[in-house]
C-alpha cells in the first residue's frame, strides 16, 4: 500500500478531475491532471480512463525527469505526461497541474497570440499576460518542446495550448480549479467582445432545448446510434458550409470535415432544420460529440476574424485514425 501522503495525493487528484468533470471544464476522458509526491515523481491521471469511476490506484506515478511510468506494470501515463513533468522541474513550489480542453479558452488560441490581461482581471488571473504556446499534433515532441519554451518566457500560471486548450499551474487543488474557472469566466467575456454580441452558450453538456429534444426523439426512432441534436447559435452559420478541424479534437472525434452530407463524420448538418445532428455509440457519447462541435465551432467564428486557417487535412486525418484505432481498442478491453 502506499504511504499516507501518496494515497492522500491520489485521492485528492481523483476528487479535482471530477470536480472539474462536474463543472463542464472537462468532459469524457479529456485532459489530464497531475500533483507532484516528492522531488522524484508525480501521480497523474492515465491516458483513457472515464473521470467518473476513476479510482486513485488507477493513477499512474511518473518520473519528473522525463515523464515516464516509474511503477512497472502500472497503466499507460497520460501522452502529455512529459508537459506535466516539463512544469515540475521548472517551478518547485507548483504541486498540481491541470490540462483543460475547456470551451472558450480553447476558441480563444485561435487569436494566434499571447492575451493581455486587462486590469481588472489582472489579480484574479494572477498574470498581465497569458502565453499561447505554439499548435503542435496531440502527445508529440514538437508540442512538449513548445510548452518548454513558452514555460521558459513566461511565469504566467495559465497557459493556452494552440488549437488545444489550457494548462494550469498551481499549489492546490483548490486554487487550481479556480484559476480554470476564472479563465473561462474571463475567455467567454473576450469572445463576445472579439465577436461583438452577446453568447447564448448551453448550461451544461446534458443540457437540450425544448427543440433539441423533441427532434433527438424523432430522429432516434430511425438509427440504433444515439443522437444529439445542435440548435447552437454559433453553428448557425455554418450549416450551409463545411465546416473543418480548428481545434484538433474535432479532428478527433467529429470529422475531418463536416457538411451537409456525412460520410464518415460523426456530425452531419440539416440547414432545413437549422440544426446539426450528432451521432455516438449513445446518447451521451453525442452529445460529448456535439460538445467539440460548438466548441470548434466557436473556435472558426474566432478564425473568421483572425485569418486563422484550419488544420491541415492530412493532419486531421491523422489524428481521426489514430482516434478512432485508439478507442476501438478500448472498447474492446
Amino acid at each position: 500500500m502506499p504511504h499516507t501522503h501518496e494515497t492522500e495525493t491520489r485521492q485528492m487528484v481523483v476528487n479535482l478531475a471530477q470536480d472539474f468533470l462536474k463543472t463542464g471544464l472537462v468532459v469524457r476522458t479529456w485532459g489530464n491532471f497531475s500533483a507532484r509526491l516528492d522531488a522524484r515523481g508525480f501521480v497523474i491521471t492515465p491516458s483513457g480512463k472515464a473521470y467518473e469511476g476513476m479510482q486513485a490506484a488507477e493513477l499512474v506515478t511518473v518520473a519528473t525527469t522525463d515523464g515516464k511510468a516509474l511503477t512497472e506494470g502500472s497503466g499507460k501515463p497520460s501522452s502529455e505526461s512529459p508537459m506535466h513533468a516539463r512544469v515540475y522541474q521548472r517551478y518547485p513550489e507548483i504541486k498540481v497541474v491541470a490540462h483543460t480542453h475547456q470551451v472558450y479558452a480553447s476558441a480563444l488560441t485561435l487569436l494566434g497570440t499571447d492575451i493581455d490581461v486587462p486590469e481588472p482581471w489582472q489579480p484574479v488571473l494572477g498574470t498581465t499576460r497569458i502565453p499561447l504556446s505554439a499548435y503542435a499534433l496531440p502527445g508529440s515532441k514538437a508540442l512538449h518542446n513548445n510548452m518548454a519554451q513558452t514555460l521558459s518566457r513566461s511565469n504566467s500560471r495559465i497557459v493556452l495550448m494552440g488549437r488545444h486548450g489550457a494548462f494550469i499551474l498551481a499549489e492546490t487543488a483548490a486554487e487550481c480549479l479556480r484559476l480554470a474557472q476564472d479563465l473561462e469566466r474571463f475567455s467567454t467575456e473576450l469572445f463576445a467582445e472579439h465577436l461583438g454580441k452577446a453568447i447564448a452558450h448551453r448550461p451544461d453538456i446534458q443540457s437540450d432545448s425544448d427543440e433539441e429534444t423533441s427532434l433527438a426523439l424523432a430522429l432516434q426512432k430511425t438509427t440504433r446510434e444515439g443522437i444529439a441534436v445542435s440548435a447552437d447559435g454559433e453553428v448557425l452559420p455554418w450549416l450551409s458550409r463545411t465546416l473543418k478541424p480548428y481545434l484538433d479534437d474535432f479532428a478527433q472525434i467529429c470529422g475531418v470535415s463536416v457538411s451537409q452530407k456525412r460520410g464518415s463524420a460523426s456530425v452531419v448538418f440539416d440547414p432545413v432544420a437549422r440544426v446539426a445532428i450528432c451521432f455516438g455509440k449513445d446518447e451521451a457519447d453525442a452529445k460529448n460529440v456535439r460538445a467539440v462541435l460548438e466548441k470548434n465551432a466557436r473556435a472558426a467564428n474566432i478564425a473568421q476574424l483572425t485569418g486563422q486557417k484550419p488544420i491541415p487535412a492530412w493532419e486531421s486525418l491523422a489524428m481521426r485514425l489514430v482516434y478512432q484505432l485508439k478507442y476501438s481498442k478500448q472498447a474492446k478491453r
